[in-house]
Order: structure tokens, then C-alpha cells, then sequence
């Protein structure tokens, strides 16, 4: 069992460090607020506490995780982490950087470290593959998409989007802008796109039907 302490600044991770015990975990904690921060205290218990105060700037938190690949792996994956999130290179020289920005490499960067060494949760659910995709789980990765935007619609009170119009033109409109940057033809995508929502929508109203004629037939008691 691992202990990982999680330091975010704003939001964004500025700390992250394995430990073998939460007891080292907390004097982790303290030893980063004291060297980082203005906190000149010793207790783990008023370090909590300074931070409750301090909760709309800083937030940490100490997760339990279970390794399968050795307590050594799991500490090099999370330097690693640490590096690709914060490393930069200028003049042949390696630095760390707090304010290196991040984009959607770092992100799958990150993922594969992570997927390589942790394990997932007990009980989580494989991803299916392509062709076992749903209208409906296709439906889920937009919504998925809704709670991350930035854009000005939002979300209301019961976690739905004020406005999915809206929110779709900018989706499309970041859709084009990622073309651009990656050199892809967008209208021949679009239509391409089109052609696997027809097709999908052909075979899930198939398999909608079959299992309304099945239903009725069991209601009749036919074979």
C-alpha cells in the first residue's frame, strides 16, 4: 500500500509525492507547507486545519493505492509524472517549471504512465471496445465533455447544460481549431462521421426492434 500525497495550488497540481505510510504522508505535508508556505507550525492535525483556512488558494489530500508492480515502480512512475508535467528544457539545460503550460500530449502522456503502473479500482469497468459502442455511450463521452468545458453556458443546478446548442457550436468550432492544428480535413471527416451515425443509428434501431418483438411475443406466449 501506497500513501500519495496531492497538493493542488488554484487547482492545478503542484506537489505530488508516494509515501509508505500516511504518517509519512501528513510529515510530508508539513515539511512542504513549512518550506512552500507561510506555515511555521509542527503538528500534522494544525497543518490541516491552516490549510481549511487557506482552502480558497490550496487543497491536498492523501489517497490510499494499491500497486501490483512494486512500491520502487510506482515511485518512478510518479517522478516521472512529476517530469513530464514540469520539466522544460532551455539552452540544453533541464529546469523545472511551475508554470510549464500543459496540452493534450501531457495529458496522454500522463494516462499511459498511469495506466502501465496503477492498477484500476476494484470493481471498475472495462472499457468496451469500439465496435460494442452504444448511441448512448457515445451520448456519455459529450457529456463527459460538458463538465470540463469552459465555455460561458455551464452548468445548472442539476448538472444539465444551459444551453446544448450553444455548447455544440463551440464544441464543433474547438473541433475545427484541433483540425487545423493536426492538418486534418474537417468536411471530409464530418462526412465520414455521418456515415457512422446513420449506420449506428440503423443498428441500434435494429436491435431496439428485435427486443420489442421479443417482449411482445413472450407477453402472447408465442415461440
Amino acid at each position: 500500500m501506497l500513501y500519495i500525497l496531492a497538493i493542488a495550488d488554484r487547482g492545478l497540481v503542484s506537489h505530488a509525492q508516494a509515501f509508505q505510510t500516511r504518517k509519512a504522508a501528513e510529515e510530508g505535508l508539513v515539511r512542504y507547507l513549512k518550506k512552500n508556505e507561510a506555515y511555521h507550525g509542527s503538528d500534522v492535525g494544525d497543518a490541516w486545519r491552516w490549510l481549511e483556512e487557506h482552502d480558497e488558494r490550496l487543497s491536498a489530500e492523501i489517497v490510499e493505492q494499491t500497486v501490483t508492480s512494486g512500491a520502487d515502480d510506482a515511485m518512478t512512475a510518479l517522478r516521472r509524472i512529476y517530469d513530464v508535467l514540469y520539466l522544460d528544457l532551455k539552452g540544453n539545460r533541464e529546469f523545472y517549471n511551475k508554470e510549464k503550460p500543459w496540452d493534450a500530449d501531457t495529458t496522454a502522456d500522463v494516462a499511459e504512465i498511469v495506466r502501465k503502473v496503477f492498477p484500476k479500482p476494484p470493481g471498475e469497468a472495462l472499457q468496451p471496445d469500439e465496435e460494442d459502442l452504444t448511441p448512448a455511450d457515445r451520448v456519455g463521452f459529450v457529456q463527459r465533455i460538458e463538465h470540463v468545458s469552459p465555455y460561458d453556458e455551464g452548468l445548472d443546478a442539476e448538472d444539465n447544460i444551459v444551453s446544448p446548442s450553444d455548447f455544440i457550436t463551440d464544441l464543433l468550432t474547438d473541433i475545427r481549431h484541433y483540425c487545423d492544428a493536426r492538418g486534418v480535413e474537417f468536411a471530409a471527416s464530418d462526412r465520414s462521421a455521418y456515415r457512422h451515425y446513420v449506420n449506428e443509428r440503423h443498428e441500434s434501431n435494429q436491435k431496439t426492434g428485435s427486443a420489442r418483438k421479443t417482449r411482445k411475443r413472450g407477453d402472447t406466449g408465442q415461440i
